[in-house]
């Protein structure tokens, strides 16, 4: 099996994403209750990418990037397998938060570590544009929040009101930055 190159994702690459296989079988959803993370069971199946959500992601993998943005990804035997992406805008006025606008890692290479390099890249450069920490609005499936949570992110008492009312489902945490 050959290594994971990681490198920058140039604009003209952000198509490309849709070679990641987002599927997943999702076997308990978190819910915010009161401050408090609650996990519920639950038995979802998250598909393949389709037509126009994918175009959509796209898009915006697109606008991040000629905005400054940057975004990263894992290549296996020239495939993109994982991609995580940065927004530099600072986050509720707060110039020393970045949002960690994406991450995804193609279901057969999870767990081997891609996510953790991807959000390790995105990290180092945020820290070198002054960032302290990153504000990740989390897909609230166990894996996802789990995954941010062995990282070392922690629930927001506050979320952002804008992300929060774009995604209010989602679990809302921040990652500090060492």
């Amino acid at each position: 099996m050959q290594p994971y190159v990681y490198r920058e994702l140039e604009a003209h690459q952000s198509a490309l994403l849709g070679a990641v296989d987002r599927s997943e079988l999702i076997d308990a959803l978190y819910r915010c209750v009161d401050g408090v993370l609650q996990l519920e069971p639950t038995r979802e199946t998250v598909a393949a990418w389709q037509g126009a959500e994918l175009d959509a992601l796209v898009a915006r993998l697109e606008c991040l990037l000629a905005l400054g943005g940057r975004a990263f990804g894992a290549w296996h035997d020239g495939l993109l397998v994982g991609v995580g992406a940065l927004d530099v805008g600072p986050v509720g006025g707060a110039r020393d938060v970045m949002r960690l606008d994406m991450l995804y890692v193609s279901a057969a290479h999870r767990a081997r570590g891609i996510g953790r390099q991807l959000v390790e890249r995105v990290a180092r450069h945020a820290r070198s544009l002054g960032a302290t920490r990153l504000y990740v609005s989390a897909t609230p499936s166990r894996g996802s929040v789990d995954f941010y949570r062995r990282l070392g992110a922690e629930l927001l008492a506050r979320p952002d009101p804008e992300l929060f009312a774009r995604e209010p489902e989602d679990i809302h945490l921040c990652l500090r930055l060492a």
